[in-house]
């Protein structure tokens, strides 16, 4: 549409300042012409003086010293000199300013006047021959002189002046023009307003005013559609925040909304209830608000110079109550930081009831290891007894039925020792523990047991907090385990026997992967039950201690097939917090969220 746009303004300024640039040179020639003419002729006038003044002095008549006297009275002659015929001066007659030696011109011809200026100091010298030499005489020009001077100045300077300002002009008409230019093509893009038809602009300036009219009305009802649409986007943040605070009054959790400068936005009724607070918090400090349970205060303030999102994490408000969060980071849709969002459960009677029923799991687990126990007693008894009566019928064989006698005893001893550590770990309090160290001991502890054995370590071995000499136990179970189901031929192998250990966020896992024949899927949930094995000689304790220590710790163990033939049992653990008040763990109860059986 650019093609549209006149250009009969344009076109006049330019034709304008033209005829206007060669109007002012146009006048400045003239002037300088009628100056130039005006000097010339006070110069012609000055040079005929000086040549009247010679042509008196000589007439035949007139005796040389006494015209010369004469002619030097005059008040603009400077001085008057007559000169040989070899350019010395003869006699002479000045009036401040004195004749030079020799004849200061050119020697002219027989008759005629020669006249020469000189600047410094302004002055005529005219000079005639005579019959006996040449007559000279210096004329003051007066301000003629200057004027002469002057002129032959203007002569350069004025055409320079004037082609100066025609290229200045023309520089100055593109710079003034440039803009007028680009807004033309600005507004030749815009779209043309309502008016009459076949009404057309006729120049630039009416152009412009035409398309900045109607550009204004366009943006006039573009700010009438803005102002349209901002009602109802405030009339729908508005339900929404209405829905919102609905939703936040009725929600059966906590909610906390907190600004970027640490100020409580919104707690509703639910988290009023579960943090005791009786007043209104909004525009409370966050700290003053969480300051009976430092732990979820920890949380908002970690949230708000990280801006990271805590996922559910418990914290702990006095001995017994146990609080659910998860906190994250508040955006807006500029990706502006606006604060902390977080919601909160009471976990409190969760964990109550999830304790009472791990104690009954825990009881009926031990009926089970009882009912077990008391089998294994009882075959023991009956074959301590049979070995008794042997050694009592066959006195000579009795050293060999004591050695049987004493075999029992340990195998019963051993299988209470099982019984007690799975029916009643010893207290501890949880400590850090570097899986490392733990990994390190029980391989060294089942190469001892099985000499041969290669027992590869890979990944990372963080610190876990806990019991050392319990996962301790548990991982060198594993370990066992695992070199009891390699076949023999195969324990040497590089990467047959692996215990790998890795960092997943806030949890820690260490895995033992062997090269055995694999658990059978429909076995895996029975396989850490106590008495359960699979291998002939097993008591069925070894898995089902791994499960308890594991339970615990608040971890679990999980069994999966692994790739190329063999078992990955996998110990699950929470990392070691950064700092909390540890508590004693008692026996039978778990530390932890998460459990296995």
């Amino acid at each position: 549409m650019t093609d549209e746009v006149p250009r009969t303004f344009r076109r006049d300024s330019r034709l304008f300042l033209s005829v206007a640039l060669l109007l002012i040179l146009f006048l400045n020639f003239v002037t300088l012409l009628f100056f130039r003419n005006a000097t010339e002729w006070g110069s012609r006038q000055t040079e005929r003086r000086a040549a009247e003044i010679l042509n008196r002095m000589a007439l035949p008549y007139a005796d040389p010293a006494e015209a010369l006297d004469r002619a030097a009275l005059g008040s603009d002659v400077l001085f008057v000199a007559s000169y040989d015929a070899k350019g010395r001066r003869v006699r002479g007659s000045s009036h401040g300013l004195e004749a030079p030696p020799v004849l200061p011109t050119v020697p002219p011809a027989g008759g005629e006047v020669v006249s020469e200026w000189r600047s410094s100091p302004r002055v005529l010298l005219a000079t005639r021959a005579t019959r006996t030499g040449f007559s000279v005489v210096a004329v003051d020009p007066g301000p003629g002189g200057a004027l002469r001077s002057y002129a032959q100045s203007l002569s350069l300077v004025v055409p320079a002046a004037g082609a100066l300002l025609v290229v200045l002009a023309w520089l100055y008409l593109r710079s003034l023009l440039a803009p007028l230019d680009r807004l033309l093509q600005t507004a030749g893009g815009a779209p043309p307003g309502p008016g009459l038809p076949g009404a057309e602009p006729s120049d630039e300036r009416h152009f412009l005013i035409a398309r900045f009219e109607a550009t204004i009305a366009a943006l006039s009802e573009k700010e009438r559609e803005l102002e349209r649409l901002a009602r109802a986007e405030k009339e729908r943040a508005d339900d929404m925040e209405i829905a919102a605070r609905t939703l936040a009054r009725n929600l059966p959790t906590g909610l906390l909304s907190v600004d970027r400068s640490g100020a409580v936005v919104e707690l509703n009724e639910a988290g009023r209830e579960i943090l005791g607070v009786a007043l209104d918090a909004r525009g409370e400090p966050f700290a003053r608000v969480l300051a009976k349970v430092p732990e979820f205060e920890e949380v908002i303030t970690a949230v708000l110079e990280r801006r990271e999102a805590v996922g559910r994490r418990e914290t702990h408000w006095g001995p017994e109550r146990v609080l659910g969060v998860t906190a994250t980071p508040a955006t807006g849709a500029d990706g502006r930081f606006l604060g902390v969002l977080a919601l909160f459960s009471d976990l409190s009677e969760v964990r109550r009831l999830e304790a009472r029923v791990a104690l009954a799991r825990h009881l009926a687990d031990l009926g089970e290891v009882s009912a077990g126990a008391a089998h294994e007693f009882r075959n023991a008894a009956a074959a301590i007894d049979g070995f008794a009566d042997l050694a009592l019928r066959s006195p000579e064989r009795a050293a060999d039925h004591l050695k049987s006698i004493r075999r029992e005893a340990q195998e019963m001893t051993r299988v209470t020792s099982d019984f007690l550590l799975f029916a009643r770990p010893d207290e501890f309090v949880p400590a850090p523990v570097s899986l490392d160290a733990v990994a390190e001991g029980a391989a060294t502890e089942v190469q001892r047991a099985f000499p041969g054995t290669v027992v590869e370590r890979a990944g990372e071995f963080p610190e876990v907090a806990g019991s050392a000499v319990l996962l301790r136990r548990a991982v060198a179970n594993l370990v066992r385990n695992a070199a009891e189901a390699t076949p023999a031929a195969r324990r040497s192998e590089p990467s047959a026997i692996v215990i790998s250990g890795r960092r997943n966020g806030e949890e820690v896992s260490l895995a033992v992967a062997d090269r055995g024949p694999g658990v059978d899927p429909d076995a895996r949930e029975k396989i850490f039950l106590p008495f359960y094995s699979s291998k002939p000689d097993g008591s069925g304790f070894g898995l089902a201690i791994v499960a308890r220590i594991a339970e615990i710790h608040g971890g679990t163990v999980e069994i999966a097939a692994r790739p190329g033939g063999g078992a990955v049992f996998t110990l699950r653990l929470a990392g070691a917090p950064d700092s909390s008040a540890r508590a004693a763990v008692p026996a039978g109860q778990p530390s932890g969220s998460r459990s296995s059986s």
